[in-house]
């Protein structure tokens, strides 16, 4: 048990957990570990008791930023797998999950916003990532997108927000042997799609300050095109829609292609974008 100076501490309990026995046999004969108690009992384990925070915010971590520096320093990450689980990936066995997006290259869209509706793009004026995506309907980005990326002119809008998901999911490791890791069992939400005859566009979007947000996790994109996967004939387009105040980066990523029955998480064939497109707000 942890004395009552380091109870509130996350950092102590991995410090903790990645000394204990069990992680390290994990980490050598696999190259990670996996906890298999749920995140209440785990921190109940460690007499780890939180403040304000849920179990979301110490799990599921969108950006390689946003892993402990504990982790980070010895080459490690947390990745969720569902049902407050998770497990801890040593990056020296495993490629990143992790993406680290440029944009020094990119193409220009006009927006083309309908002036019949002043007010309403008025009422988008917002950073919030819901009112964004709309924006970009209105302003005519869609349109001009979809003729791009598929040639085709008629689209409709998709299912979006949070589902249940169960999957399997694979990395590849450092010499591009591929692994089963896991079967993710939980939440996953998608933020918007675009669908046409043919194609689906699958949107990850975040509005964050400046010069923030290009180290995003692989997982924000994978586990949501996994609700797709029997929808055998459509093209699957990945985009991650970055928004700093008044300027959007759309970084179009290659086909979306699944590992046999699941996702594969950290891919880098996946991870370079074949575009990237800003649009002035």
């Amino acid at each position: 048990m942890l004395n009552t100076q380091t109870r509130d501490s996350w950092e102590k309990v991995l410090e903790i957990l990645t000394n204990e026995t069990e992680f390290m046999n994990q980490i050598k004969e696999r190259g990670f570990f996996e906890s298999v108690i749920p995140f209440p009992k785990f921190i109940k384990k460690y007499d780890f008791f939180r403040t304000n925070k849920n179990t979301a915010e110490y799990l599921s971590i969108d950006f390689w930023s946003g892993q402990p520096k504990f982790l980070r320093d010895r080459n490690l990450c947390i990745i969720r797998n569902g049902s407050g689980r998770f497990i801890i990936m040593d990056t020296t066995r495993f490629q990143k999950p992790y993406l680290d997006l440029k944009i020094s290259d990119f193409i220009t869209l006009e927006s083309k916003p309908d002036t019949e509706f002043t007010e309403l793009l008025e009422a988008f004026g917002t950073r919030q990532e819901n009112s964004i995506l709309e924006q970009l309907n209105i302003n005519g980005i869609y349109d001009i997108l979809v003729r791009e990326l598929t040639g085709n002119n008629k689209w409709h809008i998709g299912p979006r927000g949070n589902k249940n998901s169960k999957f399997k999911v694979y990395a590849k490791d450092n010499h591009n042997k591929i692994h089963h890791i896991f079967d993710f069992d939980g939440q996953e939400e998608l933020d918007y799609t675009i669908w046409t005859k043919d194609t689906i566009l699958l949107f990850e979007a975040k509005s964050l300050q400046r010069n923030t947000g290009l180290d995003i996790g692989w997982h924000k994109i994978a586990f949501t095109a996994s609700r797709f996967k029997k929808f055998q004939k459509y093209r699957i387009i990945p985009i991650y829609l970055l928004t700093w105040g008044d300027l959007i980066h759309l970084f179009v990523f290659p086909d979306f292609m699944f590992h046999e029955d699941g996702i594969l998480i950290n891919d880098k064939k996946e991870f370079s974008p074949i575009r990237v497109f800003k649009v002035n707000r």
